[in-house]
């Protein structure tokens, strides 16, 4: 494996870690973001990693669940959905196409455990780790692609996760006072979406800061933060 090779799946456990996380919490989810910390720490990962390790092995799926809750449902603090930083409601409605498109096109609809929307966090951060294992397995096997899969994270960064997830990671890192998990993600996030962002070049316009906060609601599209992306490679750091 070579060092570009190591960043790279470095890179997928971070978007993977950073998925399951803003995931409605529960044992099994909870307990893969502690195996990626824990793998990551030892990997040499980002020290925002370690606070996210122990604030994940000093609390239960309850006590998450309810700060979850407080963060990103019914009244949300945060909202958890690109859509919702779009203040036209009909462009609301085509980034939540648009961003299905990109999963549809790599045969990435999931079908994880929890019903969630194209644009939640955590399926496009999700797709962000598919794309990077696409990538790699490319690379290893010297197959052509790869270059066309780094462009299209390219396109998914500047036209969705690169807009709003600055922003959303912030907010989490400043609402989640009492939340420590939360805030070490929110932390946790805006550096390796920062980081990203600048190693690629790429500026993204951003969407605005929501003021008002907002009630949300799930549709029906299957998001596969909690399981697998289809056909997607494993991984060992």
């Amino acid at each position: 494996m070579t060092t570009a090779t190591e960043g790279g799946v470095t890179l997928a456990a971070l978007w993977r870690l950073l998925s399951l996380g803003f995931t409605s919490p529960r044992d099994e989810t909870l307990a893969e973001v502690e195996v990626l910390a824990d793998a990551l720490l030892e990997s040499g990962g980002f020290a925002d990693v370690e606070d996210v390790l122990h604030a994940v092995r000093s609390a239960t799926a309850d006590e998450l669940s309810s700060q979850y809750a407080a963060l990103f449902r019914g009244t949300v603090l945060v909202p958890p959905y690109e859509g919702s930083y779009e203040i036209d409601p009909i462009r609301q409605g085509r980034q939540m196409a648009d961003a299905a498109a990109f999963y549809r096109a790599f045969g990435a609809e999931a079908h994880g455990p929890t019903a969630e929307r194209p644009d939640f966090a955590g399926c496009e951060l999700e797709f962000l780790s598919f794309l990077e294992l696409r990538r790699l397995a490319a690379v290893e096997a010297g197959e052509e692609g790869a270059d066309l899969v780094a462009e299209i994270g390219d396109a998914f960064l500047a036209d969705h996760a690169g807009r709003w997830l600055p922003t959303f990671f912030a907010d989490v890192e400043k609402e989640a006072g009492s939340a420590p998990f939360y805030r070490a993600l929110g932390a946790l996030g805006a550096r390796v979406i920062d980081d990203e962002l600048t190693r690629r070049g790429l500026e993204p316009s951003p969407l605005p800061r929501r003021r008002t906060r907002s009630a949300v609601e799930r549709d029906s599209f299957e998001c596969g933060a909690g399981a697998p992306a289809p056909n997607s490679p494993s991984y060992n750091l």
